[in-house]
């Protein structure tokens, strides 16, 4: 075999808890970040290599179909995993001691890098009117930018990033993909990991250096926040300049498994900034609890994914029942989802206390507070449901602080790592040029 098909793949990878985002060679991908060990081949994989639009559509969605080995263990990984009903690793259960500790850390970013190098391959292959050889093993430089929660990154004395970045410098990694029926090996060198701290790459670079579009709304979102007394700024000039200049400020990352709050200072990170290890996906774990509790007979809810299933829908509007087989199913869903509404408030009131608690301590820390901002998905329900930004403007207000909080909003909240990361990646391969 030779290593030909050299070139360079920027990635942003914004590996969470319950997704893995971000942009891979230019496509963007967002997949569940779980994985499952398996020991022979899936049904899916008789792919006939003799039908060109077979293989193209198979091409076109590998992701959907990720078998891979690395060092001789054999996984499938996102969608794939999601769908083999095998017992799933998640992210959260295979890293008890933080993310850069994690086989998943590894298995699926080079999961997805291995395949995106297949799909770039198949189509230059296809671009020079040559046929893709399965035995060539195809090479890729990899230039990638993640980042890991605040507390798991560790301190200035104790800083766990050169560690983790070595995960993937320290070596090249052989990754053979099984998704088309054949064995592709892909080699994997990173050029560089650039590991931020989630949360504080974001004011940063997402809300500081983002869309026009973007920093607008948030402009005309900060002239409008009700101040002490019912002050509001209604200042074109000082909104803009604490979107886009502000030096000392607060950003508070609610993601599924944990809350990144980070604080800056005269421009510069604070080492206050800190994490809670804990956000919405734990209290739903917590609220299915109590809802078992609280109905342990003739329950319909006997999953956690049930509970969240009626949980979302609980907040979303009710669609119009027509026929009396949906009237009735609405009937026994009103009932379920009062029940799980009154679980989940139960549970998120000491996830709340201890994000006020935090940000409290955090505003003592650095009195010349400008702005607060708060994203990320778990932001959506606190602050949509709960009134997260609301409650932590009330204590300012108190105290006669002239600072506003600022949700980004449901379109980017749940997107805002992933923007910092890849505008980031982008300004990289800039620089590369």
């Amino acid at each position: 075999m030779t290593q030909s098909q050299k070139n360079v793949m920027y990635v942003s990878n914004d590996l969470g808890y319950g997704d893995d985002k971000g942009k891979f060679g230019g496509v963007r991908i967002n997949q569940p970040t779980v994985f499952v060990r398996i020991y022979e081949s899936p049904s899916f994989e008789n792919v006939d290599w003799n039908s060109t639009d077979e293989l193209d559509a198979r091409v076109k969605s590998i992701f959907n179909y990720l078998d891979v080995s690395i060092k001789d263990k054999r996984y499938l990984t996102t969608v794939a995993a999601a769908n083999s009903l095998k017992t799933l690793t998640t992210l959260k259960d295979d890293a008890p001691t933080g993310k850069a500790h994690s086989d998943a850390a590894l298995i699926i970013p080079l999961s997805l890098i291995a395949g995106r190098a297949i799909q770039e391959a198949y189509a230059e292959a296809k671009k020079n009117e040559t046929e893709f050889d399965p035995d060539e093993v195809i090479t890729v430089n990899v230039y990638m930018t993640t980042a890991l929660p605040i507390t798991e990154a560790g301190t200035k004395d104790n800083d766990i990033r050169p560690e983790y970045k070595q995960r993937f410098m320290a070596h090249q990694h052989l990754v053979t993909v099984h998704s088309l029926g054949k064995d592709i090996q892909v080699n994997i060198k990173f050029k560089d990991a650039t590991i931020f701290k989630e949360g504080e790459i974001v004011v940063v670079m997402a809300i500081q250096h983002g869309p026009a579009d973007f920093q607008k709304k948030l402009i005309n979102k900060v002239k409008h926040v009700k101040l002490a007394d019912g002050l509001v700024f209604n200042d074109d000039a000082l909104a803009e300049g604490l979107v886009k200049d502000a030096d000392s400020f607060m950003g508070i990352d609610a993601g599924q498994h944990t809350v990144d709050i980070s604080l800056f200072n005269n421009g510069s990170v604070n080492d206050y900034s800190q994490s809670i290890n804990q956000s919405m996906g734990d209290v739903l774990d917590d609220a299915f609890n109590i809802y078992q509790q609280q109905n342990p007979n003739g329950t319909s809810l006997t999953t956690s994914k049930d509970f969240n299933d009626i949980w979302l829908k609980a907040v979303e509007p009710e669609k119009a029942a027509k026929s009396t087989k949906e009237r009735l199913a609405a009937i026994t869903e009103r009932m379920l989802k009062k029940d799980v509404i009154e679980a989940v408030d139960q549970s998120v009131e000491p996830l709340i206390n201890q994000i006020l608690t935090k940000v409290r301590y955090l505003i003592s820390k650095n009195p010349k507070l400008q702005i607060i901002f708060i994203f990320g998905g778990a932001s959506i329900p606190l602050v949509e449901q709960y009134h997260l930004d609301q409650r932590i403007q009330d204590e300012i207000n108190a105290k006669k602080l002239p600072i506003p909080v600022v949700w980004v909003g449901k379109e980017y909240a749940q997107n805002m790592n992933e923007m910092a990361l890849e505008l980031f990646s982008a300004m990289q391969k800039a620089r590369q040029k």
